[in-house]
């Protein structure tokens, strides 16, 4: 006979597998979509030859894609709280899809940015409706673990995008391996018709429009959200400042490395997908801030690699400890702000978050050109540790009031949930 408790035993069970099932959906779209900014970075050779630029002008697509990419975490941000994560996120994916399909047969290189810029619009509603997704999915306790299989499949998006164009370029050339790239967003599309449709617990009484970007700009008055969003643009104006001009560091002496080889080394990236939600189950047994700084002591230690590597092996060594130690402290730092910020506005502090990040990325881009025409690997090298050694300062002295932060949060929630707004 079977009991109530054996009858609740199973159901739970069944409700755990659900939201796991729709984590990897959602970890797979995120890493499709994020891919596509990537993509164009170990082929910009073959761009600049196909479409007839220089070498160094091909990073330009680069810097506009990842630009409006970053900057459309805005838009969808507030967006990502009040619409199904489903529906918006398969429109991007969609949407992505035919961008870059177009783009990889269009003859002219101003057209060929521009669509890559659209399609980095687009590619931005897939993450920040995935990150969103996940605090309403995740079983009791597993919170800063789903954020991480996000934050691991960005990683994973970045990796993909950095060697399949590569690898593909390889055996191929580029074009086929964005057309590749567009199926698989379509694939994804697909299969986030399966993501859950929000329950009853989702269906809050909801402001208009324009107030939820008016919050979402509040949040920069907020000295505990801003100190997060300082600790999240130093580290990727370090990071990928360093990552994009990796690729010209690898095609010049010592390695003289090929388009094929540039993206098989940039597997290594892959190690984040691990990281990350290790990272997120650990934010829930230590404090998050340890867990950012010791994230944040990696990526130094990865840079400091990159920078004296002469060969394969300490290269190696410092890509391991970058991605590492950078999507190691992403999850922790995600944990930190949904208890900075009201419940309701977790998706777009999230979001707000991935701007801020992904604008200095873009920056960084841009910004270290003179830096790299001047000073060469050695001064990108500096200027990449300089600014994580300020993120780790940033992390070691401005976050004292977490706690106070965590206990507060918690307050709101346990009174939002006794009045019923969840």
């Amino acid at each position: 006979m079977v009991t109530t408790a054996q009858t609740a035993s199973s159901a739970a069970a069944r409700s755990a597998a659900a939201s796991w099932r729709a984590a990897v959906i959602a970890a797979a779209a995120t890493c499709c979509a994020v891919s596509t900014i990537y993509m164009t970075q170990p082929v910009f050779p073959e761009i600049a030859a196909s479409l007839d630029v220089g070498p160094e002008d091909a990073r330009f697509v680069f810097t506009v894609a990842s630009f409006a990419y970053a900057l459309s975490f805005f838009l969808f941000g507030p967006l990502s709280d009040r619409f199904r994560s489903k529906v918006l996120g398969a429109a991007g994916a969609v949407t992505v899809a035919v961008l870059i399909a177009i783009a990889a047969v269009v003859p002219g290189f101003t057209a060929f940015a521009l669509l890559l810029a659209a399609a980095g619009i687009a590619a931005a509603a897939v993450p920040a409706a995935m990150i969103a997704l996940m605090p309403r999915i995740a079983p009791d306790g597993l919170v800063g673990v789903f954020f991480g299989l996000i934050i691991g499949a960005t990683v994973a998006g970045i990796t993909l995008g950095r060697s399949f164009t590569g690898v593909v370029a390889g055996w191929a050339d580029w074009h086929k391996a964005v057309l590749l790239l567009a199926a698989l967003n379509v694939l994804t599309a697909v299969l986030m018709r399966l993501l859950p449709a929000p329950g009853a617990a989702d269906q809050r009484v909801r402001k208009p429009v324009g107030q939820a970007y008016l919050a979402a700009l509040r949040m920069f008055g907020q000295g505990p959200v801003v100190r997060l969003f300082g600790v999240g643009a130093l580290l990727f104006f370090g990071y990928l400042g360093l990552v994009t001009f990796l690729t010209y560091r690898l095609q010049g002496a010592p390695f003289h490395y090929s388009a094929g080889a540039i993206g098989t080394v940039s597997l290594i990236g892959l190690t984040g997908v691990l990281g990350a939600p290790l990272a997120g189950r650990l934010s829930s047994r230590i404090a998050p801030r340890h867990v950012v700084l010791l994230g944040l002591g990696l990526v130094l230690a990865g840079v400091a690699a990159l920078g004296a590597a002469r060969g394969t092996a300490l290269l190696v060594v410092g890509m391991l400890l970058l991605f590492l130690g950078v999507f190691s402290c992403q999850p922790a730092v995600l944990v930190l702000l949904a208890r900075a910020v009201p419940e309701e506005r977790r998706g777009a502090a999230s979001s707000m978050y991935m701007l801020v990040c992904l604008l200095a990325g873009s920056a960084a881009s841009a910004a270290l050109g003179p830096v790299w025409t001047g000073g060469g690997w050695g001064a990108v090298v500096a200027t990449g540790a300089g600014s994580v050694a300020l993120a780790a300062a940033l992390a070691a002295l401005g976050f004292r009031d977490s706690t106070a932060v965590r206990d507060n949060t918690a307050v709101r929630d346990n009174t939002a949930e006794g009045s019923g707004s969840r």
